[in-house]
């Protein structure tokens, strides 16, 4: 199991006291994750899926394949950057090191982006070229190093809108394959759980901070009862609970530590 299906089985069985999700091993044909059985015996299907920014993941991606270190050698000091998600991080390690040390040469030493550049040509050329948002130097021992992070959730802010959430949770239940998933299942109760991972920062901000739809999520017949959940937060896991006829439930705050819990295979 992934951290997102250990994550599934702990939530659910902790709420259904009682229940046991019993992970599916064999799904070669494309079948749902676990087997969801309750204390009288009778059966539910629950797939997982992972809300996430595609765009955020692939940065990170490319971050993890070709490492977050450049050599400074333009550059008179070590910085670190951060990179959009749109940012193409082949192009980033290239020409970083030159960006960066057209800003110092304006005596910059920490900035912020944005369309304008702040006032500064350097400041907007990185920006427009290497979707670069900001960066600092660092006081660190030589040779000067350049770190490229990826995307923060300061960098996106924004409001927070229940509706981000709903629309999130309602893009997973109505994807082709969580709903072949679940639609191949006998079961009467069909559950998606939607994992929202801090990458997806609009629905996750709604989430950790309670922002409640008013009304319930609009689902496809495959799905009968959804699930929305993160451990990503800062006091442990916060879980919603909805069915179409009952609207949102706040679950409240779990662990995020429990016995038995295994790093992500």
């Amino acid at each position: 199991m992934d951290r997102s299906e250990q994550v599934a089985k702990y939530v659910i069985e902790t709420i259904h006291k009682g229940t046991r999700a019993e992970f599916r091993c064999q799904q070669s044909t494309g079948e749902y994750d676990f087997d969801l059985i309750y204390a009288d015996g009778t059966k539910a299907a629950v797939e997982v899926t992972r809300s996430t920014d595609q765009d955020s993941l692939q940065t990170l991606t490319e971050l993890g394949k070709q490492g977050c270190c450049v050599d400074a050698v333009a550059c008179r000091h070590s910085w670190l950057v951060n990179a959009l998600p749109e940012a193409w991080i082949k192009l980033v390690r290239a020409n970083v090191d030159r960006y960066l040390s057209a800003i110092e040469a304006e005596g910059v030493s920490q900035f912020l982006a944005d369309e304008f550049g702040c006032g500064s040509p350097s400041v907007s050329n990185i920006f427009q070229c290497l979707r670069i948002i900001e960066g600092s130097t660092l006081t660190l021992p030589s040779p000067a190093r350049i770190w490229v992070t990826g995307p923060t959730l300061s960098v996106k802010g924004s409001i927070v809108k229940a509706d981000d959430l709903q629309r999130a949770v309602e893009d997973e239940a109505n994807k082709p394959d969580n709903r072949r998933k679940l639609g191949i299942s006998s079961c009467r109760e069909r559950h998606l759980f939607v994992y929202v991972d801090s990458l997806n920062t609009e629905p996750w901000q709604a989430l950790i901070t309670g922002s409640i739809p008013k009304r319930g999520p609009t689902l496809p017949a495959e799905v009968t009862h959804v699930w929305a959940a993160t451990d990503e937060a800062p006091n442990g896991i916060v879980v919603w609970t909805a069915e179409p006829s009952k609207g949102w439930q706040d679950r409240g705050v779990m662990s995020s530590c429990w016995p038995g819990w295994k790093s992500a295979s």
